[in-house]
Parts: C-alpha cells; structure tokens; sequence
C-alpha cells in the first residue's frame, strides 16, 4: 500500500517538542524503512528530511541513520531502483546532507549520533558497504572487532 509521506513530515516541520519528534520519526523508521524495504517515498523522503533538519536546527542520529540507512538499501537490498527523473532531486538532498554533517559535525556529543553521521557521510560519498558497517558497529561489535587486532 502506497505510503504519503507528506503527512508525518508536515507534522515533523510543526512539531515543537522532543516527545512530538520521537513520535513522528518512529512513525518514519516503521514506514520508510520496514525490514530493509525501501520505496519510492523512502528515496523522496530524503530531501525533504534533509530541508526540515537544516530548517529547524535538528541534528539527530534518527535523520542521519534513517537517511544512511535508506541508501544503503537502495543499493544492497532488493528494493526498486530509483526512477531516473528523480534522480538530481534525490542526489542534491544526499548531497544537501552532506553539507548539513560537515556543518555540525564539531557538535555531536553523543557515539550514536556520531556513529549515524559518519555513516551517513560515507553513504553520501557512495561508500555504501562502509556507512553500513560504520552505522553497525554497536559496543559489542566493536569490542569484538578490536579484540582480533
């Protein structure tokens, strides 16, 4: 069933508190990216996300690792290819992105949001296997990671 996006990201431009944002991006995370499926509203959401964070001065791991997470299986999954007259439009939000980490990159505070910025960053930079390994790379993994070298 075709998902309208428009809905939760008018209300996510209105939305005034944490509690009213945490709301909206579950609602984002279950219907743009639903065990690895992505579509047509996922890839399109991107832009629009990317112009509502740099308008209200959001910077959260829940933008970032959503919109890292939607090219990375744009590219791994088995999910539909993005339509071609749709392609400057979702290049310039990854692209729009990109500015918007380098931007507040000396600002994160927090191993999750850094975590979904560089991952985000290396999926704007076409490093898809790398933003996935980067945005997987919980304190277990690591750990485990770290212990082999």
């Amino acid at each position: 069933m075709p998902y309208d996006v428009s809905v939760p990201l008018r209300q996510l431009e209105k939305a005034n508190s944490k509690k009213e944002t945490d709301k909206i991006y579950e609602e984002l995370w279950n219907e743009l990216h639903h065990q690895g499926d992505v579509e047509l509203a996922s890839y399109l959401a991107i832009p629009q996300l990317i112009n509502i964070a740099r308008q209200k001065g959001l910077f959260d791991w829940n933008i970032l690792a959503l919109c890292a997470t939607i090219e990375q299986q744009r590219h791994l999954g088995k999910n539909p290819p993005l339509p071609t007259e749709y392609l400057n439009y979702y290049e310039n939000g990854l692209a729009d992105l990109k500015n918007l980490i380098i931007r507040n990159l000396d600002s994160v505070n927090d191993e999750i949001t850094l975590r979904a910025a560089l991952s985000a960053l290396a999926a704007c930079n076409r490093q898809i296997k790398l933003s996935k390994a980067i945005i997987e790379l919980s304190d277990d993994v690591l750990d485990e990671f770290l212990e082999q070298y």
